[in-house]
């Protein structure tokens, strides 16, 4: 006696697929992990000797990481922006954050970048040319001065940037100078970028520069902090 003789339909295919679909699934996550243990190692070894190689090596191997975790929507997203902000983005990477903050604050609003690096600043720069995004701009930076006048921004967002400028003390009182008073201060960070910063860190350093703590989300693979600049008060 068999299921179908007694008036069931085995639904082989729909097993398959089910199958089929779950070994992808493994495959993926499986993939994932591999990805972010060798750049883990590739991220110790650039720690230790600081060579170009490693540098591009390990942010080739974070962009799957960041895009699962930390894509630019979702930044975007958490950032907390409102049509017509002028906004200031250190770090643009490759340009595509940029891009998603340009759609959030829309054509009345306006994003300047500043690039860490002189490949950040190509690629950020190529990106938004491709992508014809008119009110936006990349310059290079120093990781120190910021170009722009005091109180000019409504709000600023780091993604993987404090780890690459050499005082992170001065260039965060140099983000609290430009930005306008009740203004945002977004910080996010991934594991899986050779700069890395550890949450506790992150808040500590916002803190000690003068910002009032918002809100958070994400966890120790991804996070991002939201800060404010209060109405009136001193840098710390």
């Amino acid at each position: 006696m068999t299921p179908s003789s007694l008036g069931f339909i085995v639904d082989r295919r729909g097993h398959t697929v089910r199958v089929a679909a779950s070994t992808i699934g493994r495959l993926a996550v499986g993939t994932l992990v591999v990805l972010f243990i060798f750049q883990i190692i590739v991220r110790v070894l650039y720690r230790l000797i600081p060579t170009r190689f490693l540098s591009r090596l390990a942010l080739a191997l974070d962009a799957p990481i960041r895009q699962q975790f930390l894509s630019p929507t979702v930044v975007a997203r958490r950032v907390g922006l409102r049509s017509g902000m002028r906004v200031l983005h250190l770090g643009p990477g490759d340009g595509a954050l940029t891009e998603a903050l340009t759609q959030t604050v829309g054509s009345g609003g306006r994003v300047e970048a500043v690039a860490l690096d002189p490949d950040g600043l190509q690629r950020a720069r190529s990106h938004l040319a491709a992508a014809g995004i008119e009110n936006a701009s990349v310059i290079p930076g120093n990781g120190h001065r910021l170009p722009f006048a005091d109180q000019s921004f409504d709000a600023a967002c780091l993604v993987s940037s404090l780890g690459r400028v050499s005082d992170v003390r001065e260039i965060l009182a140099d983000v609290w100078r430009v930005l306008r008073p009740a203004a945002r201060l977004s910080i996010s960070e991934v594991i899986s970028d050779p700069a890395y910063a550890l949450r506790k860190t992150v808040e500590l350093r916002g803190e000690q520069a003068g910002f009032e703590r918002l809100e958070s989300f994400g966890d120790t693979i991804a996070y991002t902090i939201n800060f404010r600049k209060p109405m009136a008060a001193q840098p710390g």
